[in-house]
């Protein structure tokens, strides 16, 4: 028997466009690549894009094509095993493959996946663009694809009608194959004069469905091209009747399967009947936002001389409309009386160019007329998606970025919305602030900085943030560091990952404006491995030409008996010193860098390009090691590497520079780009290596220290043997979601550690379990003290 379980779409759906509240006042860019059918998605990136805009502040959210539009809406960005399928391997005469609409499963990689996550990291929300003509013929039933995918439709639609688990989902609701009729309240089988109309069902529930969940809520809203496919297919796309638009809500549906709160909305071209009253066409139920599609195809978009009114002038109505609803579609005059689309946001979605949506040499609009549009858009709660004009559209990734002057007329634009748009206390970046991740016990710097992060639009002002909420961490602070610098800072003491969300308000003479935030705190530990951190001694002048070693904090092994410390030796360069102290900004009492060459008193501690500062970083040892009545021995640890080191106060632009050999090839890293910096070794398995100044455009500004060395230490061989184990105990189930069970024994206590032998639970009890559940993946060391007084220690993996 065939269970099915699909989906339904709510009816009077009271979150009807409340889901896109967050698209109001808000402007976005469409990032079309095309023609990336047959393995042309595999290697796309979006991060050459998203580097070449990281300057513009006011900008919200992406949209980006998950499909193809038009005669290619069947070749999809994200991989996905039923589409492959379709393949069967096919090749043209050059052996090139056909029939391929979507990224192999042997690439290794979701590039789609890849894509939404560096965006959102760029602190921006996502828009999906798909062509809801989807795996379907543009040319209608019985019509021809293009030759480099001739077969896909026609495949598609024999694997619907073949399949036992689609044949039933298809027979399990009348209106899979049935239209609604008014009269008789009932769904009238129609296959004859709409016979594709099941395989637009199908693509809900077996392909949008299986994306929307595998992406979840990393995307923010979709909008479906296209809408009149469902009308072709039996919905009514005008008539507000929920039962006979049950296309769109099975796409909704599906789309919420991943995301309930995700906006979505479905071109049904603009208005032209009744133009006059609303230029945004009716609204479906499935709607959130309205697609705004441009009039005459959005060709020539801000033409004052075409058309009687101008397309300049009917265009144009989509803002105005957004001025006189306060940026709702369907409230004011409307030529429909429904109320259950008085939420659904005006939303305009043209082209910058006057020829297309990701090309074109032409501005559609002079920059007066685009920075009008857009300021009285997003103070007046709509939105505008532009159509941004590709380098090349279907090109290397380097390619694939805005043109010149499209870059400058969005230059301007932002520039005049920093300003303009929301006048008075200062203003954020971008729809989200992203923080960088915190390590458990690791040191944690993140930089905030006026005007880039946040700004004040009169210019005038001086700004203070703050921490603000009940789930600010108490290990975080928060300070001005430099004029304009406010840097986060701590060491974090979570005993396992955390998320932390609170706010940061900004504040000045005009006001404050509030940014909630979001701190992971990441276990970087692998399971089979231990970090420790490396410190030089506060306020220390180790002497010239005098190696200094560098010690890490008493640390308890992973039997939970062993104790030890590890050592660093640091040489510096003949003639010079390695000394630490606070050199400003974000160093501390333990940072360090090289003195003792006659230097300024201003340029010790630290790293300074014209002094072409360098040491060498070596002889990683174990000292002071006690088993303590355990059977682990010093020999257990001989697998310990250099992990990384954190650099501070190297974010001059341009100028602060690291350098590093290893095996007597030196590698330049170039330019620092955040402050703190964490240069990452363990890949490189070294026990010494060298560091120092790297090249710069002005070596006299080129100056950092180091904050702390990490090294990892590799468990996994001690693991392997039994250690830690006493073959009389059974813990089970081990690997464990949850609770693990140990029978035959009587504990006094359990005590569980981390391996970093941090202590994570201790209990007194008489049960024969214990409860993990709280804790992330991970090995974990239990350890049992019998009423007789001997002491077990068992390794348990926690695994969801």
């Amino acid at each position: 028997m065939i269970l099915i379980n699909h989906i339904e779409a709510q009816k009077n759906d009271p979150n009807q466009g409340l889901r896109a509240h967050w698209l109001r006042g808000t402007w976005g860019i469409n990032w079309k690549p095309v023609n990336l059918y047959n393995g042309g998605h595999e290697g796309l990136s979006i991060e050459p894009f998203l580097n070449q805009i990281s300057h513009i502040k006011t900008i919200d959210y992406i949209q980006v094509h998950l499909g193809e539009s038009s005669i290619k809406s069947s070749v999809h960005m994200g991989p996905h095993s039923l589409l492959e399928s379709f393949w069967e391997g096919d090749t043209d005469a050059n052996g090139d493959p056909i029939n391929l609409v979507v990224p192999r499963a042997s690439y290794g990689e979701d590039p789609f996946l890849e894509i939404v996550k560096a965006i959102r990291a760029a602190g921006l929300k996502v828009m999906v663009y798909v062509n809801s003509s989807n795996m379907l013929s543009r040319e209608g039933p019985g019509g021809s694809n293009p030759d480099y995918i001739p077969n896909i439709t026609e495949r598609w639609k024999e694997w619907c009608d073949t399949n036992a688990e689609a044949q039933a989902f298809i027979a399990s609701q009348p209106y899979h194959t049935g239209v609604w009729d008014e009269t008789s309240k009932t769904y009238i089988n129609s296959e004859t004069e709409f016979p594709e109309r099941k395989y637009m069902f199908c693509y809900a529930e077996f392909v949008l469905k299986e994306y929307a969940i595998r992406y979840g809520d990393l995307l923010d809203a979709w909008c479906f091209d296209s809408g009149s496919w469902m009308g072709m297919n039996g919905d009514s796309q005008t008539n507000g009747i929920y039962e006979d638009q049950m296309i769109f809500n099975a796409f909704k549906a599906a789309c919420h399967a991943g995301n309930p709160d995700a906006a979505l909305s479905f071109q049904n071209s603009p208005e032209r009947d009744t133009e006059e009253l609303n230029p945004f066409s009716e609204a479906v139920h499935a709607d959130d936002f309205m697609f705004g599609h441009p009039y005459n195809g959005g060709r020539d978009g801000g033409s004052h001389t075409i058309g009687t009114p101008s397309l300049y002038s009917r265009n144009y109505a989509h803002i105005e409309k957004m001025k006189e609803t306060n940026g709702y579609a369907h409230r004011g005059s409307d030529p429909q009386t429904w109320t259950w689309d008085d939420n659904v946001v005006a939303h305009y979605d043209p082209p910058m160019s006057t020829t297309s949506w990701n090309g074109g040499n032409t501005p559609a609009l002079t920059d007066e007329e685009f920075n009008l549009w857009n300021l009285e858009a997003v103070q007046n709660g709509g939105a505008i998606s532009w159509g941004l004009p590709l380098v090349k559209k279907s090109g290397t990734n380097e390619q694939l970025v805005g043109t010149d002057w499209a870059l400058a007329q969005l230059n301007g634009m932002d520039a005049h919305l920093m300003e303009l748009e929301a006048p008075g206390a200062p203003n954020w970046s971008r729809q989200e602030t992203v923080l960088s991740e915190a390590k458990i016990g690791e040191v944690y710097h993140h930089v905030l900085e006026e005007g880039k992060d946040f700004w004040d639009p009169e210019n005038i002002g001086a700004i203070s943030l703050s921490l603000s909420g009940d789930n600010v961490p108490t290990w975080i602070t928060l300070e001005q560091t430099e004029p304009g610098i406010w840097t986060l800072s701590g060491t974090s003491t979570d005993t396992k990952a955390t998320t932390y969300v609170f706010d940061i308000v900004a504040q000045d003479t005009d006001g404050s404006n509030t940014r909630t935030v979001s701190l992971e705190v990441a276990n970087d530990t692998k399971e089979e491995e231990m970090s420790v951190v490396i410190k030089a001694v506060a306020n220390t002048n180790y002497g010239v030409d005098q190696t200094a070693i560098m010690y890490s904090d008493v640390l308890t092994a992973l039997d939970g008996k062993a104790t030890f410390k590890i050592s660093v030796n640091v040489t510096p360069q003949i003639g010079k010193a390695i000394s630490s102290g606070v050199s400003g900004g974000l160093t501390t009492t333990q940072s360090w860098g090289l003195s003792g060459d006659e230097r300024e008193g201003s340029k010790e501690n630290m790293f300074y390009g014209e002094k072409v500062d360098w040491v060498t970083i070596s002889d990683i040892q174990i000292i002071e090691f006690n088993a303590n009545g355990g059977t682990l021995q010093e020999s257990d640890f001989e697998n310990i590497t250099f992990k990384s080191l954190m650099i501070v106060n190297g974010q001059t632009l341009g100028k602060d520079a690291i350098a590093f050999t290893i095996n007597e090839e030196t590698i330049e890293l170039g330019n620092l780009d955040s402050n703190p910096f964490s240069i990452e070794l363990q890949d490189k398995n070294q026990t010494s290596f060298s560091i120092g100044i790297g090249n710069s455009v002005d070596q006299s500004s080129n100056k950092w220290s180091v904050e702390e060395i990490i090294l990892s230490i590799d468990l996994s061989e001690m693991l392997s043997v039994e250690k830690v184990e006493k073959e009389s105990v059974v813990l089970w189930p081990n690997p464990t979601s949850g609770i693990v069970h140990f029978d035959e024994i009587n504990p006094q206590f359990i005590q569980v550690y981390d391996f970093n032998g941090r202590l994570l639970k201790s209990e007194v009890s008489s049960a024969n379990y214990l409860d993990v559940s709280e804790f992330n993946n991970g090995v974990y060391i239990f350890k049992f003290r019998l009423n007789n007084g001997e002491v077990i220690h068992k390794k348990v993996i926690k695994k969801n």
